[in-house]
């Protein structure tokens, strides 16, 4: 019996990678799955992930979870049938911003986002599925770059896997911005952490420039992303702009997502704002 539970346990080490003294968190960064309605009788016309037929908001709401869906569409049971909707539910790949220029009036719609309050600055942009970003472009060192994204509900960015860097390098690329300062840091040791505490051991990914990481830690003991889709290690006080990430979260307050009384009366001049987002 002895012998059989040591081959056992042989078997279990060499099929799952073990670190010595490194905790590995599976999920990357953090993100409430609640869905908070922002505006009934509103639909908004930003890129779908998914779309179906449910009954109940819950079987419509566990789709965008399933989907990574950062907003959702809803057509309730309720509604006047006098005009069908094809699909009850729509997921969206993307949340409304500041100002809801791709909502339009809709009776046959509820609007909901994980990204109730506050509402996502005009200025954000929206990686799909993935989550909603500000790029601060004012040069800041790593503290204060930091605290500026706190000060916004957010946290510098998580660059630490590949989706993540390739789609952060765009969206720098498209604002001419060469780095920027992203959540990842080292201790006095060797090792860097990502923005869920995870070790870099945790993955495979690399995207380290020629170079680097540079050695000395006390001197540089942060990372920026470049709009090559590399990583550099830097000095923390050397200002850069830096990319936040932003928490979602709720309860919606509402009418906040209007920027002013007139572009909420004025929904005959909606604009579609999905390619901002694509």
């Amino acid at each position: 019996m002895h012998l059989i539970l040591q081959i056992l346990l042989t078997i279990f080490t060499l099929s799952v990678p073990v670190h010595v003294n490194v905790m590995c968190i599976d999920d990357t960064f953090p993100r409430a799955s609640k869905y908070h309605l922002i505006e009934k009788c509103h639909r908004s016309k930003l890129g779908i992930a998914a779309k179906a037929n449910y009954t109940s908001l819950a079987s419509c709401q566990k789709f965008g979870r399933e989907k990574n869906a950062l907003a959702l569409n809803f057509s309730p049971p309720e509604v006047d049938g006098s005009e069908p909707v094809h699909y009850t539910c729509e997921v969206l790949k993307c949340s409304e911003v500041e100002g809801g220029l791709s909502l339009e009036n809709d009776t046959r719609y509820d609007y909901y986002s994980i990204y109730a309050r506050p509402i996502p600055n005009i200025n954000a942009s929206c990686i799909p599925t993935a989550g909603m970003y500000q790029l601060l472009q004012k040069n800041l060192n790593h503290s204060t770059a930091a605290q500026q994204c706190r000060n916004m509900s957010g946290v510098l960015a998580d660059a630490a896997s590949e989706q993540r860097t390739d789609a952060l390098a765009q969206l720098l690329a498209g604002a001419s911005v060469y780095a920027a300062h992203v959540y990842m840091t080292r201790n006095n040791g060797s090792d860097f952490y990502s923005a869920n505490g995870n070790s870099l051991k945790c993955t495979t990914y690399r995207a380290w420039a020629p170079g680097h990481p540079r050695r000395y830690p006390d001197k540089f003991g942060c990372v920026v992303l470049t709009r090559r889709r590399m990583w550099q290690s830097v000095s923390c006080s050397k200002p850069y702009p830096a990319l936040c990430e932003l928490f979602p979260g709720g309860p919606y307050k509402k009418g906040t997502i209007f920027t002013s009384k007139e572009h909420e009366n004025d929904f005959s001049s909606t604009i579609d704002n999905d390619s901002k987002f694509s």
